[in-house]
């Protein structure tokens, strides 16, 4: 199977949100997917170069995407790439579209002079997490990932 990147562009928001919800599908949370295909259009292709989504195609079929913006880290006053989601059709699994997709971060990377490119890996995910672990991803220890959600942010925000 021949991997193929692209830039998503224009018209791919039907493709984004299928992989989207073979994604939150993967996670057994595809009942958590709200969005609509004109809005992952509209919110994953950039305006600017500061995030982007790349589509993996295999013999012109999209296969798989990933989704990455910039962030400014305060300790070097450098910015890293952060790859928020990546997602390869079960069909696909295996055949080096993720291997490709995450190869094409590390490019850009390179080509920008970040110094570290960070995500997240959900400790269920083990196929995830074998995969990150062949590319030469650790885990940074000492550090959990914590967060506020709907109701919850609502509250923070009208506590008095």
């Amino acid at each position: 199977m021949s991997i193929s990147i692209r830039e998503a562009r224009a018209g791919d928001g039907p493709i984004l949100h299928r992989l989207v919800c073979e994604l939150a599908d993967h996670h057994n949370e595809l009942d958590r997917v709200v969005s609509k295909p004109a809005e992952l259009e509209a919110g994953l292709i950039p305006a600017s170069g500061r995030q982007g989504c790349l589509i993996a195609e295999s013999e012109g079929e999209p296969v798989g995407f990933v989704y990455w913006y910039e962030v400014f880290t305060t300790f070097s006053a450098t910015s890293k790439l952060y790859m928020e989601d990546i997602c390869v059709s079960e069909g696909a699994r295996g055949a080096g579209a993720g291997f490709a997709l995450v190869k094409a971060l590390a490019q850009i990377c390179v080509e920008r002079g970040y110094t570290r490119l960070e995500w997240l890996a959900m400790q269920d995910n083990a196929a995830g997490r074998k995969f990150y672990t062949q590319i030469g991803g650790r885990v940074r220890q000492g550090a959990d990932t914590w967060q506020l959600q709907d109701d919850d942010i609502v509250a923070l925000a009208e506590l008095e």
